[in-house]
C-alpha cells in the first residue's frame, strides 16, 4: 500500500521543451553539463575524450535532438541513446574501419546516493576518485563508502566487517585487478587498506553475481584500476589525520606503455593523533594496550603499482603488484618483575598479470593470472630475566594462486556470450604454540590445500523490455573430491519508461571460511583465522538466494525497492564463535535470511537528499545447540534506517547523515560460564549523527586543491555495542579446562578528521 502511495505520487508526465543556448568555443564538459540540467539527461563517456573538446553554438532555441546532432558534427564523437535519459558518448570510428558492436550495460541510475555511484542492472559501480563526499568519510574510503547502500551493515563499526543480506565478512571476496584480499583493513579493520585515491572502478554485486565469480556465498566486491595510459605525469597527493598518499600516471612511451603508483603510510608511530587516540580506544578494548606513544607503536602502509602495455589496437597487456601491511610492537611492564613484549605483523601481497587479446570487432580473449599471500604473525613474549621467558605464538597463513581464460562472444547488438574456465589452488595453514625456556607446546595446528577447476557460461540478451541473463558454475574441489553446480538467472522488465521490475536466483559455495580460535589471545580483534574445508569437521559452504523488486525513477526522484531470501548449509559453530565453557565440539548447522531493502531518493541541482531502510530476519539451527531449534544469528539486525542529506554551494560541499539500528542479539551465560540461551537478549538501538565538508578550488596553472573535515558520531553518543566470549588463561589449568567470560564493547566516540588533497 505504502509502495502504491509512493509510485502514484511520483508519477506524472514529463515532455521535452526548447532551451535557449549560447557558446563561444566552451568546454565540451561544460555544455554537456549545462545540457543534462536543462533536459534532465545523463551522458556517460571517457573523460580523456571529451575533456580536450572545444563546442561553439549560436544563441537560440534547441531541444534535446539538436544539440546531441551538433555535438557529433563538431566532435569526433558519436552519441548513443541508452534510453529516454541516458546516452553515451563514444568515439567515432574511422572510414573504412570495421565497427566494433558493444552491448552496453545499463545505467539505472547515473548518481546512486552521491555523484560517482551508479547502478547498472547487474551491480553498483563506485569511482572513487569522483564520489562527492558521504557522511563521516574522509577520502571515500571504499569499503565505508559501500555501508551507506542499502542493505551493507557493519555492527562493529570496522570498514571491513561488512554484513551483506545475513553473511559474515569472510563470506566476502575482495578482488583488486583480480587479487584476492584477505585482509582488506587498515588499524584492525576501521579504514580500508586500499587506497581510495588510486583511479579504479570498484564492481559491488549482492545478487544474480556473474557465474565468473564464485568462492564466496555473500558479497562481492571486484576493484578494478584503470587501464588507460596517461599522456602526460599526473599526481594525485593527500594528508589527513591518520596518513599520507601519493598516487601517480606517466607515460613511459607515447600511447604504448603507462605505469601507474600509489603509496599510502601512517605516521601513528610518530605522531598519535586525536583521530588515531579515539581509534586506538575503540579498537584495544578490553586488552593490554593502554597507550601509543614513540614506543609502544603501531604502523600501516599499503603499495600498489600497475604497468598498462598497448603493443596494437587489438591487444591490452597489463601487471598489477599490491603489498599491505600492519605492524605492532607494544611492551609493558607486568608488576615489577617481568616485562611483556608483544608483536603483530599482518601482511597480504599479491600480484596479477591480465591479457586482454580482441580477435575480430565481435570475439575477444581475456587471461588473468594471479597470486596472493597472507600472513598473520603475532607472538607474546613475558621475559622475567635474561634465562626464563614464556611465549605464545599464532600463525596463520594463506596462499591462493590461480588462473583463469575467459571468452567474449558478441553474437548481434542484443546479445553476448560469456564462457571461460578458472584453476586456483588455496594452501591454508595456522599454529597456536605456546613455549618457555624448557619446552613447547602446541595448542592448534591444521595444515590442507586443495586445488579447484571451475567452469562457467553467462548469456545476457535484450528481448524488447525484456533483460535476460542465466549462467551456470561447475566448481570441481580435487582434495575433498566434490563438487558443485550454481545456476544463476537475472530477469528485467521495463514496465514503463519509469518503472523497472527484476527477479533473480543464484547459488554460490565456499570452501575457506573464517573460525574463531580456541587459544590464548590477548588481541581480541584478531581471534580468528582462515581455514580450509575437509568436508567433515568444516563442510562446504552452499547459499541458494532469491530476490525480486522494483525501480522507480521519475524527474529527480528515485525508489529502489528489493526483497530476498537467502538459505545457507555447511556452517559451523566455530565459524560463528558460539563457544561455551563445557563445549568445544564443532557443531553443523544451517540458516536462512530474509529481508527487505528500500531506497527513496530525491535530487537536484545543488543538493540531494535520500533515506534507506533495511528489515532484516537472519537465524541460524545447530545439531544439538538450543535444542535443535532455529535463533537469530549473529548478523540479525532486524531494522536499519539512515536519513541523508547533502548540499553544494559554490565550491562548497556538505553531507550530513543520521544513522540508526536495532541492537545485535546477544547470548547468556551463568556464573559457570556456561550459554543458558543463544542470542535471545539485545543490545540498546544504535545510532549517530555524522558530519563532511570539502572545499575544492583550482589556480591558474589548473592544480586542483582540496581541504575537508568529516566528524563520526557528531553528538558522542556512548552505547554498549557487542558482548563476545572471551577464552581466559589465568592459570594452567585453564589450559587443560576451557574458561569463558562475557566481554562488553563500547562504540566509538564523537571523531574528527581532517584532510589536504592537491592534484596536479
Amino acid at each position: 500500500m505504502l509502495l502504491a502511495f509512493f509510485l502514484c505520487w511520483l508519477q506524472f508526465s514529463w515532455s521535452q521543451k526548447k532551451k535557449s543556448f549560447f557558446y563561444a568555443d566552451a568546454k565540451l564538459t561544460k555544455v554537456l553539463s549545462d545540457v543534462e540540467e536543462a533536459f534532465d539527461v545523463k551522458y556517460s563517456y571517457v573523460d580523456s575524450l571529451v575533456i580536450p573538446q572545444r563546442f561553439s553554438l549560436p544563441k537560440k532555441l534547441y531541444d534535446l535532438d539538436e544539440i546531441n546532432n551538433e555535438i557529433e558534427k563538431q566532435s569526433t564523437l558519436k552519441i548513443i541513446r541508452i534510453n529516454q535519459r541516458f546516452y553515451s558518448l563514444n568515439k567515432t570510428e574511422a572510414k573504412g574501419t570495421e565497427s566494433n558492436i558493444t552491448l552496453l550495460k545499463e545505467v539505472i541510475v547515473e548518481e546512486f546516493l552521491a555523484k560517482g555511484i551508479q547502478k547498472t542492472n547487474q551491480h553498483y559501480s563506485i569511482f572513487p576518485q569522483k564520489v562527492q563526499t558521504l557522511p563521516g568519510i574522509t577520502d571515500a574510503d571504499i569499503l565505508q563508502s559501500l555501508q551507506q547502500l542499502p542493505g551493507v551493515k557493519s555492527p562493529n563499526e570496522t570498514a571491513t566487517g561488512l554484513y551483506i543480506r545475513g553473511g559474515t565478512s569472510d563470506q566476502n571476496l575482495i578482488l583488486m585487478d583480480g587479487i584476492r584480499l584477505y585482509h582488506p583493513g587498515h588499524l584492525f579493520g576501521m579504514i580500508s587498506s586500499i587506497n581510495p585515491n588510486v583511479e579504479q572502478t570498484v564492481d559491488y554485486y549482492n545478487k544474480a553475481v556473474n557465474p565468473r565469480f564464485g568462492e564466496r556465498v555473500s558479497g562481492i566486491i571486484d576493484i578494478k584500476s584503470t587501464d588507460k595510459i596517461s599522456d602526460k605525469l599526473k599526481i594525485n597527493a593527500g594528508i589527513n589525520a591518520l596518513n599520507a598518499d601519493i598516487y601517480l600516471k606517466a607515460s613511459l612511451i607515447k600511447d604504448k606503455l603507462g605505469l601507474q603508483f600509489s603509496a599510502r603510510k601512517s605516521y601513528t608511530e610518530w605522531l598519535q593523533s586525536p583521530t588515531f587516540n579515539q581509534l586506538e580506544r575503540k579498537v584495544f578494548q578490553n586488552t593490554d594496550f593502554k597507550e601509543f606513544d614513540n614506543d609502544n607503536q603501531f604502523q600501516f602502509y599499503d603499495y600498489s603499482a600497475k604497468l598498462n602495455f598497448k603493443p596494437n589496437p587489438k591487444t591490452e597487456i597489463s601487471l598489477s603488484a599490491l603489498v599491505i601491511k600492519n605492524d605492532l610492537d607494544y611492551k609493558s611492564v607486568i608488576k615489577t618483575d617481568s616485562i611483556s613484549n608483544q608483536r603483530m605483523k599482518v601482511e597480504n601481497y599479491g600480484f596479477s598479470l591480465n591479457w586482454t587479446q580482441k580477435y575480430t570487432p565481435k570475439f575477444k580473449q581475456q587471461t588473468l593470472v594471479y597470486y596472493s599471500l597472507y600472513s598473520f604473525d603475532y607472538l607474546k613474549k613475558q621475559d622475567y630475566d635474561s634465562n626464563k621467558f614464556e611465549a605464545f605464538k599464532k600463525l596463520n597463513r594463506v596462499v591462493d594462486s590461480g588462473a583463469e581464460l575467459r571468452f567474449g562472444y558478441q553474437m548481434n547488438e542484443q546479445s553476448n556470450l560469456d564462457f571461460g574456465y578458472q584453476v586456483f589452488g588455496n594452501d591454508i595453514s595456522h599454529l597456536f604454540n605456546s613455549y618457555n625456556q624448557d619446552v613447547g607446546i602446541d595448542l592448534g595446528l591444521r595444515h590442507l590445500y586443495n586445488v579447484t577447476h571451475a567452469g562457467y557460461v553467462h548469456y545476457q540478451s535484450d528481448f524488447g523490455s525484456w533483460n535476460i541473463q542465466p549462467g551456470l558454475r561447475y566448481n570441481f574441489y580435487s582434495q575433498i573430491k566434490a563438487s558443485s553446480f550454481e545456476p544463476r538467472l537475472m530477469l528485467q522488465k521495463k514496465l514503463t519508461e519509469s518503472l523497472i521490475w527484476q527477479v533473480s536466483y543464484e547459488r554460490r559455495s565456499q570452501i575457506l571460511s573464517q573460525v574463531r580460535e580456541n587459544a590464548a589471545n590477548d588481541l581480541s580483534l584478531e581471534n580468528y583465522v582462515w581455514v580450509l574445508s575437509d568436508n567433515g569437521e568444516y563442510p562446504i559452504q552452499k547459499a541458494n538466494q532469491f530476490a525480486s523488486g522494483i525501480i522507480f525513477k521519475k524527474n529527480n526522484w528515485l525508489l529502489d525497492v528489493d526483497t530476498y531470501y537467502k538459505n545457507i548449509t555447511g556452517i559451523t559453530s566455530y565459524t560463528l564463535g558460539f563457544l561455551g565453557q563445557n563445549d568445544n565440539d564443532i557443531h553443523h548447522g544451517k540458516g536462512f535470511t530474509k529481508g527487505v531493502d528500500v531506497l527513496l531518493q530525491k535530487s537536484h541541482n545543488s543538493w540531494r537528499a535520500w533515506m534507506t531502510y533495511t528489515y532484516q530476519d537472519s537465524q541460524n539451527k545447530f545439531e544439538s545447540l538450543n535444542d535443535g531449534n532455529y535463533f537469530s544469528s549473529n548478523a540479525d539486525i532486524k531494522h536499519n534506517f539512515t536519513i541523508a542529506f547533502n548540499k553544494k554551494w559554490k565550491n562548497f560541499l556538505f553531507t550530513t547523515g543520521w544513522f540508526w539500528h536495532s541492537g545485535k542479539p546477544f547470548s547468556t551465560v551463568n556464573d559457570s560460564g556456561e550459554i543458558t540461551a543463544y542470542n535471545s537478549e539485545r543490545l540498546p538501538d544504535y545510532h549517530r549523527l555524522d558530519f563532511s565538508a570539502s572545499y575544492q578550488f583550482q589556480n591558474q596553472k589548473g592544480t586542483i586543491f582540496k581541504v575537508g573535515v568529516s566528524v563520526y558520531n557528531l553528538y558522542n553518543h556512548s552505547d554498549l555495542i557487542s558482548k563476545e566470549f572471551e577464552r581466559k588463561y589465568a592459570s594452567l589449568q585453564d589450559f587443560i579446562t576451557p574458561r569463558y567470560e562475557m566481554q562488553n564493547y563500547y562504540t566509538l566516540g564523537i571523531m574528527p578528521n581532517v584532510f589536504f588533497r592537491v592534484n596536479f
